[in-house]
């Protein structure tokens, strides 16, 4: 199936995506809540919560006629999210340092130096910074003074997220497709280039709770309820593992790679894959509710879900076959249906980035394969309006924006942390 579809959308115009566009197996009912019940003051982690909704309920926008309110020049790109936590920003770069910045001025609190790149967001909790590399370790690291207290190496590279939920991290393990491949081939690790894990450490001593073993590498940043992990994997597959044991609950069968990670909203869990598909499946049984195809080549970043809508960017197909160039979308679906309420065409070939929303405003950036003009962060309104852009230089912004207290904070491929009022 994916084979068949992906030559079709090859030879496929633009005007025939819009007619073919939509969705199957909507929901009939309205069960569950919104996890973010109450108003946003931190944003700890990627995604925001240990449900990765990307919900900024109650959050102040930025101004209408936003301006840089200060940025700090570090020594690589970042790719990887900054998280926002007891009044510091933190942040790892492609240089292998985590920085910590004092979230209003901008000042330098202190770096801390990995082996080989961070492309993941760190996750803040009580007091420690944990982060993954891709020199195969996990970092816990003192928010006050920088000072590692513990650091495990788990055999493969790391570009996921930590997910910490009371005395436990959970972390994928495994990147050696696509952007990994050559650092997995580079990397002295044993398992560097073989399977994925999931690992649920302890946060006081870095020691192994439990490890559930996937046919492929994790990139995904784990949603965790009480009760469930929450994870995709490049295997095909998406998982809910049984958080205090590890033992597999139930799978789902997508059709292609997930390195999306899932949105646990309304009793759903929400996320989209390579082969450019959306996927919202029932949370207890692993059955899915709707899919929906927006006809793009791939989809790598994570949704954002609010009361009402879906939120997630594309990647587009070009081809030589086709003359027209093909930009990146922003898109809301419907969270019942999956109907397609909106889209908006940015003037990037990438949507990366994983959006924020806020009450009536949704944040995300845009990158390339490579520098040139035109790439930045969008600021929109819930119904799909431009409100403002912000150019950013290098590839543009592939990370993931974090938004408090009216500021956005933006890290982006030109090696440049930016806050945004």
């Amino acid at each position: 199936m994916n084979s068949d579809r992906r030559s079709f959308l090859a030879a496929a115009s633009t005007a025939s995506f819009g007619l073919l566009g939509g969705c199957v197996g909507p929901r009939g009912d309205d069960s569950g809540s919104h996890p973010v019940s109450e108003p946003v003051t931190e944003w700890p982690s990627f995604r925001g919560d240990r449900y990765n909704t990307g919900f900024a309920r109650g959050v102040s926008p930025t101004s209408a006629d936003p301006s840089v309110e200060w940025t700090y020049d570090a020594d690589g790109p970042f790719w990887g999210s900054p998280v926002v936590a007891d009044g510091a920003v933190f942040v790892g770069n492609a240089d292998g340092t985590v920085y910590a910045f004092d979230a209003a001025t901008g000042e330098e609190r202190w770096t801390f130096a990995t082996d080989n790149r961070i492309e993941g967001s760190p996750a803040y909790a009580d007091g420690t910074v944990y982060v993954g590399s891709y020199d195969t370790r996990v970092y816990a690291i003192d928010a006050d003074s920088g000072e590692a207290t513990w650091r495990r190496d788990l055999g493969g590279l790391i570009r996921g997220s930590p997910t910490v939920v009371g005395e436990t991290a959970y972390i994928g393990v495994g990147c050696h497709n696509l952007a990994c491949a050559v650092y997995a081939e580079e990397s002295d690790a044993p398992s560097a280039t073989d399977d994925g894990w999931v690992y649920a450490l302890d946060t006081v001593t870095g020691e192994t709770d439990w490890r559930y073993g996937v046919g492929d590498e994790v990139v995904s940043t784990p949603a965790v309820d009480d009760d469930t992990v929450y994870v995709g994997a490049s295997d095909d597959t998406f998982y809910a593992l049984d958080a205090g044991s590890g033992e597999e609950v139930w799978t789902y069968d997508v059709g292609d790679m997930v390195w999306s990670s899932p949105t646990l909203a309304f009793d759903t869990v929400y996320f989209g894959d390579w082969n450019g598909i959306v996927h919202a499946v029932d949370a207890a049984s692993g059955e899915a509710e709707w899919t929906a195809d927006p006809f793009a080549r791939y989809i790598s970043g994570s949704v954002a879900v609010d009361d009402s809508g879906v939120y997630v960017g594309d990647t587009p197909y070009n081809t030589l076959d086709d003359p027209n160039t093909h930009y990146g979308e922003m898109h809301k679906f419907d969270r019942r249906s999956g109907e397609e309420l909106w889209s908006f065409e940015t003037d990037a070939l990438e949507v990366g980035s994983s959006p924020v929303v806020t009450d009536d405003r949704l944040y995300f950036g845009t990158h390339g394969q490579t520098d040139r003009d035109g790439l930045g962060v969008y600021g929109l309104t819930t119904d799909g309006d431009e409100a403002w852009f912000i150019e950013v230089g290098g590839r543009g912004v592939g990370s993931s924006p974090a938004l408090v207290d009216g500021t956005l904070y933006v890290s982006g491929t030109d090696g440049r942390m930016y806050a945004i009022e």
